[in-house]
Parts: C-alpha cells; structure tokens; sequence
C-alpha cells in the first residue's frame, strides 16, 4: 500500500512543491544514468536496515547541471554511470551520525548539525561507473565501505588492484571536469564546491559563500513530504 501512495496525485503534488522549494530535480533513469539500484531504500547498506521509505534521488540543480556534463564524459569513454544516493533526509543522515559516532571521527559520515553534510543540501552524489552491459567496474571496495581502502591514493589498492587505482582515477577526472570536488575519504563520493581547508589541506567546514548558497534542508522538511504511512522508515 505505501507504494501506491509514492505513485498517487497528492504525493507527487507534494514532491513537486518540495523539490521547487529547495532546488532540487528528481533524477530520472536513462539509457545513460541508472537509478536501479538505492541501497538506502533497502537493508542491505551499512546500517544493515531500510532508511528510505522508497526509492528516490534527488539532486540541486546546479549539481544537476554538472551531473548532465559527468554523463556525456562519461559516455565518450565507453561508460555509463550508476547513482546510489544524493540528496540524503536530515533525519536518514543524523541517525547514520548517531548510530555510529565512529564513522564521524573518522570522516565517513557527517552529522547533519554540526558538519558540512553535503547530502543534506542536496549537492552530493555517490556513483560508479558501468560498462555497456551495466556492469560496474572494479573499484576495489563496495559502496560505503567504511576503511582506508576507500580513500583516493590507498596504498593498498595502489599495491594490489592496480585495474581499481585506474578505474578510480578515470571517474575522478570525469567529475572533476565536470564541476564536481573529491572527498578524499570515499572514492564514490563528489560533491559542488563547498568545502572550506586549512593550511594542511584538512577539511575544516564550509566556505561561507557556498554555505549560503547551498544550504542543509532541515529537519522535518522531507517527513512532512513522506505523510504519516511512512513516518516510521526513519
């Protein structure tokens, strides 16, 4: 029955108002980009339970913008690309935050009131590359995989999947060129330029500029899109 209600005139009518509100556009699957696939709409992602009440992604329009040049690039080498997530709920991300405070230490997962939380805003995106079969290429870890594997330039995959090193390199020159910036710690994630460094190089907040241009979408924003049916997903 909840399914029904994702699909019914008064839900799409309220989806409609929410992404107009904050600038978002809803990601729709093409012969180029695969939306088949949201980890976070089921159990099997790193809290190992359902945080989505159904399948969406949704991305700022500017990244979206970027996302069309990422697309073409990707197809003048041979590849399509998949989405796993963007736009993430404030309460889907404070409860990744709460639940395991040691992904925050570690700079996995951003706590929606204090960090930077890109996906809150709706300027982030977690992708891969697929060849023409839909296959995705060899990365050298899984999505959201939570270690040191996972950054750019791991020596680990450096000294043992040289195809991974490659292949990562490949998708982070394609989003790079098309507007996006790294985050170091994940090799899935990309984000608009928002990110504020020391003299280090070490990520210490927002630039102000992009901080307000960009906003996080509060709290209780998307909830009172979902309706009661659907409140006990997050």
């Amino acid at each position: 029955m909840e399914n029904d209600y994702f699909q019914s005139i008064n839900f799409l009518e309220k989806e409609k108002a929410f992404l107009k509100k904050h600038n978002l556009v809803k990601i729709i699957q093409d012969e180029k980009i695969l939306i088949d696939y949201v980890p976070y709409a089921t159990d099997n992602n790193f809290c190992h339970q359902q945080l989505y009440s159904h399948p969406f992604i949704y991305l700022n329009r500017d990244a979206f913008e970027n996302l069309q040049k990422t697309s073409k690039l990707a197809e003048e080498e041979g590849f399509k690309i998949r989405i796993w997530d963007a736009y993430r709920p404030f309460e889907a991300q404070a409860f990744m935050a709460d639940k395991f405070p040691e992904h925050v230490k570690k700079g996995y997962v951003s706590h929606p009131s204090e960090g930077v939380a890109t996906h809150v805003r709706g300027i982030a995106i977690d992708l891969t590359l697929v060849d023409k079969n839909d296959k995705e290429l060899d990365m050298g870890t899984g999505f959201d995989d939570m270690s040191e594997q996972s950054h750019h330039g791991s020596k680990l995959i450096q000294k043992n999947n040289k195809e991974a090193e490659k292949n990562r390199q490949i998708l982070a020159e394609i989003m790079e060129k098309s507007g996006f910036q790294i985050y170091e710690n994940e090799w899935w994630h990309y984000n608009l330029k928002i990110f504020k460094f020391d003299e280090k190089g070490e990520i210490i907040g927002a630039e102000s500029v992009a901080d307000k241009k960009y906003p996080k979408i509060p709290e209780g924003e998307f909830i009172d899109l979902l309706g009661s049916a659907v409140k006990k997903n997050f």
